[in-house]
């Protein structure tokens, strides 16, 4: 079963310091098929250094450490093209095309559940996914 993992729940499994911590690294250790996207690598490796604040050589190394625990893919032309198409019928604005783009790889790959820390984000975009919350 392939389980695909937003931006909030790897860095959570990263960081000692965010609230579901313990839940959010178990979850990425016990999926089957663990899968994300480089965007999300991108948004971690933000994340980390804005948020939390982060040296940027330690966010690198943790950021691309991701790599070894969950199968981390690029995002296609078609997949911003799709998601960009289906924003409007899906009502999607602004920063919420970034969850779109994470549920649409998700959807490519036939992952069957989406996990995440923001469940509100993926109601719209990904009403055919379940939606897990660590």
């Amino acid at each position: 079963m392939i389980t695909y993992f937003d931006t909030g729940v790897l860095v959570g499994s990263l960081l000692q310091s965010p609230p579901k911590h313990a839940s959010c690294l178990a979850a990425v250790r016990s999926a089957d098929t663990p899968h994300t996207c480089t965007h999300a690598l991108a948004e971690t490796f933000a994340t980390l250094t804005g948020f939390y604040k982060v040296p940027n050589d330690s966010a690198a190394e943790l950021t691309l450490g991701l790599q070894d625990v969950v199968t981390v893919s690029g995002l296609t032309l078609a997949d911003y093209q799709t998601a960009l198409t289906e924003a409007r019928p899906r009502g999607v604005m602004g920063g919420g095309i970034y969850d779109s783009l994470h549920a649409t790889f998700a959807r490519r790959l036939g992952a069957q559940r989406i996990v995440t820390r923001n469940p509100g984000h993926f109601q719209h975009v990904a009403p055919d996914i379940e939606v897990i919350i660590p």
